[in-house]
């Protein structure tokens, strides 16, 4: 699947099930923003969570992309 990771900005997704937020409770969340990785770094995108206690954005790398189920 090709994920148009413009079109996710301000999008509810559900975080892979394979990263540590989803296992600790963090399992959805709206994309905030897409960030273009440094020269030999991965492209990802920022997930604010919807767990009360986790208060940094989630990276969502280029890698995982294919796994995220968009909820809207």
């Amino acid at each position: 699947m090709q994920v148009n990771t413009h079109s996710l900005i301000g999008k509810r997704i559900e975080i892979p099930i394979h990263y540590d937020m989803w296992m600790q409770g963090a399992r959805c969340g709206l994309v905030t923003a897409f960030r273009q990785g440094k020269p030999g770094q991965s492209a990802y995108v920022l997930v604010k969570t919807d767990h009360p206690s986790i208060r940094l954005a989630v990276k969502l790398w280029r890698l995982d992309w294919d796994y995220v189920k968009v909820l809207d």
